[in-house]
């Protein structure tokens, strides 16, 4: 059963469980995320309007109309996205990363120019010295691919489990510890929504 967090006539925002690729994958066996959801809602129209690392979990949203596929993405692009992050090391308590990112194949790097501009805001809400962690409170300013992910590592404090951003042979957690955490919009009819996955 998967877990719907909200529905309008237009707009549905579902929690997607770690390990589950969002689309279909080169593997037509594979099960993805969407073409469950479709299914166990019998929808006929169900489009992806944000993506997610394999390994991430959180906060999916999804179109339910062709016609509002415009009106969904400006949505989306006005809405304030927050992530959690379970990272290595002891952050400061607010931080604020800056820099330009080109996708590669597997990665994304930071370069001088002729990549686009990248911004993540972070507040640290909590600590464990004694073991070494943190979890992190991240904000998207911008939304480029790996962003929070590469920007936490560049900074000195890599995700717990990131396999591509660090520098450790054995990873310290099974998976990513990358969570689609929160989102902030105003939908259709101009009402403030604030949908969080647990």
């Amino acid at each position: 059963m998967i877990e719907i967090l909200y529905r309008d006539k237009t707009l549905l925002i579902a929690n997607k469980p770690a390990g589950i690729p969002v689309h279909e994958t080169k593997d037509p066996k594979r099960e993805n995320f969407t073409s469950l959801l479709q299914k166990e809602l019998g929808l006929s129209y169900l489009r992806t309007a944000n993506r997610l690392d394999l390994e991430t979990s959180g906060l999916v949203v999804f179109g339910l109309k062709e016609e509002a596929n415009k009106e969904i993405d400006e949505i989306l692009k006005n809405a304030d996205k927050y992530y959690l992050a379970v990272v290595e090391g002891n952050p400061p308590d607010e931080f604020r990363i800056e820099s330009f990112l080109k996708d590669g194949n597997k990665r994304v790097t930071t370069v001088r120019s002729g990549g686009k501009k990248a911004i993540t805001e972070c507040k640290t809400i909590y600590r464990n010295e004694k073991k070494g962690y943190s979890v992190v409170y991240a904000k998207l300013i911008t939304g480029r691919r790996h962003q929070i992910r590469i920007h936490l590592f560049e900074k000195g404090f890599p995700i717990l489990g990131d396999k591509v951003y660090t520098t450790r042979k054995t990873p310290l957690a099974p998976r990513c510890l990358l969570h689609a955490y929160e989102l902030r919009f105003k939908n259709g009819n101009g009402e403030s929504v604030v949908v969080k996955a647990s």
